[in-house]
């Protein structure tokens, strides 16, 4: 485990790499060492249990999220990004 992340619960720590996910998206290549950790840090926490684990905490989210990071890719696909 990442003694950087040994004062956040999982939960804080999910929230944390969902951001950080969200971010990357939108400047693809900024977050992805961040997320990419955090990540790591979530699998060693709950190994078998990581993806339903998300999966309950961020459902509410990832419609409207994922509308908004779609859009996202479109500007900087138009951009040239």
């Amino acid at each position: 485990m990442d003694q950087r992340f040994s004062g956040l619960s999982t939960e804080e720590l999910a929230d944390i790499w969902y951001a950080l996910g969200g971010a990357e998206t939108r400047h693809p290549g900024s977050f992805s060492s961040l997320v990419d950790t955090t990540l790591g840090e979530l699998n060693a926490r709950l190994r078998d249990d990581l993806a339903p684990f998300l999966e309950a905490r961020f459902r509410a989210h990832r419609l409207a999220d994922s509308r908004e990071d779609a859009e996202a890719n479109r500007k900087n696909a138009a951009a040239g990004v």
